[in-house]
């Protein structure tokens, strides 16, 4: 190979110089810094784009399956709505077993003691009173009803606490409240 060696032979005012730009480092320096930030900035802002779509992105799919599971979430409310109505007629039914004897023996006392054309219309146990509501043709009736049961074994006082008089076949009806003795009380409940 051979080489070549040039020679200018033009003037030194028509020969073309090689422009060089000079900058102050005071000029050059914080320029830097700027695209520097920027660079930085953009690349953040860039971040934070990717994040917010992707949050957005996650919350579109949970809300599609909070749609798609809603049906099971109301099947689950409703199962454990009927497992409580289960769980306290359970309970209700237990209770029943166990104040049956206690209620059983008790009715059968106010039956003993209950006058002729005397009958009951309902006989509910508040705490350790037991309220007795009934109809008749005869107040003397209510007091040998009212006498007969307090000298029982399970009932320690009893008090009158109403009676009226009904116009359509001159009955009285009457409400007596018996305060039951603490051993055989049953524990409450309407029969």
């Amino acid at each position: 190979m051979i080489e070549c060696i040039e020679i200018n032979l033009l003037p030194a005012t028509y020969r073309i110089h090689k422009k060089t730009i000079k900058l102050k480092r005071s000029v050059v320096y914080p320029l830097l810094i700027v695209v520097f930030m920027g660079f930085c900035a953009f690349i953040a802002t860039f971040n934070v784009d990717s994040q917010i779509s992707q949050l957005k992105s996650d919350i579109r799919h949970t809300d599609e399956s909070i749609k798609k599971n809603m049906p099971i979430k109301d099947e689950i409310a409703k199962i454990k709505e009927n497992r409580q109505t289960v769980e306290s007629k359970i309970a209700a039914l237990e209770k029943i077993d166990i104040d049956r004897a206690e209620w059983v023996r008790l009715m059968e006392v106010i039956c003993h003691k209950m006058p002729e054309f005397t009958w009951l219309v309902s006989c509910e146990q508040k705490d350790s009173v037991l309220v007795v509501e009934g109809r008749t043709f005869s107040l003397q009736q209510v007091a040998d009803l009212m006498t007969g049961l307090s000298g029982g074994p399970s009932i320690k006082s009893v008090e009158l606490s109403g009676i009226e008089e009904k116009d359509e076949a001159k009955t009285f009806s009457f409400t007596i409240s018996c305060k039951l003795n603490s051993n055989g009380a049953p524990q409450g409940g309407k029969k």
